[in-house]
């Protein structure tokens, strides 16, 4: 008899994906929902052996508690992932110490469930960079592990992560009175461009995890990167307005360009480094740490000049009045882009077609 995977609450548009997926590792996925569902019901020989459970379901209880009782009632517990919104990830810490295992993101791609899943079933263990890689074609290792001209991001550019409030009552969805300050969250960003601020903080070093600096957000251009990913989505920002909770604000060295960053944060090498190689965070977040490491070329100014042109071509969002560009300049500018990141990577034809292979 296969074990069971238990889920619980899920939107009706992820389950063919999921059972899918938990049936390529031997699982036999078992659905119910919030409504009837039981945690008694589910004791003994009828445990499941991992437990997904949706917190974005308007019927499902405080996560928190629901973590708990779980625990309580199962003794030996399953391992239990939670499926939330990135706007809930903020809640994540709460979570972990009620008993959840890891949080998968909602808008995540399935290939990064299924990493997330397989690392629960192997006994929750962090598999080392060897494991990660025993798959993967070495010329695609050697682009990042044996390429000359390579150094890290963090050499290049300083990485801060946004503003947190301590406590909900210190965020606002509205501009309220003064002494608050908007901030950009990251559904407000998409690969390019960015919106206005969807979030408004107290801005008051006691109200705040860590109050961040003018140099941090006060510039004339910076990179904001998405921190829920992968994929990562990267866009350049004029505002100077600070980044939100789930967003890295990324401010170029002297002498690097703003798009120069994006493109590459944008590129499907990078994408390729953060989805297979990079360990992220059991929530699916990116790193700090990671992201100061990850290789990127030198800046070289033919490099930069064409990537911050693309950069450009491709953002609705900067101090220009928007400029529309149909779906044909757009296609040929990405791929004019690509092109350029691989050159500089020093990648050929062979390690593109490996990158199609494996769906990136």
């Amino acid at each position: 008899m296969a074990d069971k995977a238990l889920l619980l609450g899920l939107r009706r548009e992820v389950v063919p994906a999921l059972v899918g997926l938990l049936a390529k590792m031997n699982l036999e996925p078992m659905l119910d929902d919030w409504r009837s569902f039981s945690p008694r019901a589910w004791r003994g020989r009828n445990r499941p052996i991992m437990l997904l459970a949706d917190a974005d379901n308007r019927q499902a209880p405080s996560m928190a508690g629901f973590c708990r009782e779980i625990r309580r009632l199962w003794g030996e517990p399953p391992s239990l992932l939670v499926v939330t919104s990135e706007q809930k990830l903020s809640r994540l810490a709460e979570m972990l110490d009620a008993g959840a295992d890891a949080c998968l993101p909602a808008s995540g791609p399935i290939r990064l469930w299924e990493r997330k899943i397989s690392r629960r079933l192997a006994g929750s263990r962090i598999p080392t960079v060897s494991e990660l890689t025993e798959e993967i074609p070495v010329n695609l290792l050697d682009v990042f592990y044996g390429g000359a001209g390579l150094i890290r991001l963090g050499d290049v550019a300083s990485i801060h992560p946004g503003a947190s409030p301590r406590l909900n009552r210190y965020r606002r969805m509205a501009p309220p009175e003064s002494g608050w300050r908007g901030t950009i969250t990251s559904d407000a960003i998409e690969r390019f461009q960015s919106g206005r601020p969807t979030s408004y903080l107290s801005w008051n070093r006691l109200h705040l995890f860590r109050l961040p600096l003018p140099e941090e957000y006060d510039v004339a251009e910076k990179v904001l990167l998405r921190r829920v990913g992968p994929p990562l989505i990267a866009t350049v920002d004029r505002s100077r307005l600070p980044a939100g909770t789930d967003v890295y604000s990324i401010v170029p060295g002297e002498g690097v360009e703003a798009g120069y960053i994006a493109c590459l944060l944008n590129s499907r090498l990078l994408d390729f480094y953060f989805n297979r190689l990079a360990k992220n965070g059991s929530d699916g977040r990116l790193r700090l740490d990671d992201l100061r490491n990850a290789p990127v070329p030198k800046p070289t100014a033919r490099g930069q000049v064409e990537l911050k042109r693309a950069a450009s071509l491709l953002s609705y969002f900067g101090p220009q009045p928007r400029i529309w560009i149909d779906q044909q300049t757009k296609d040929e500018t990405w791929e004019r882009m690509e092109n350029v990141i691989f050159e500089l990577y020093g990648a050929g034809h062979a390690v593109r077609d490996e990158l199609a292979t494996m769906h990136f």
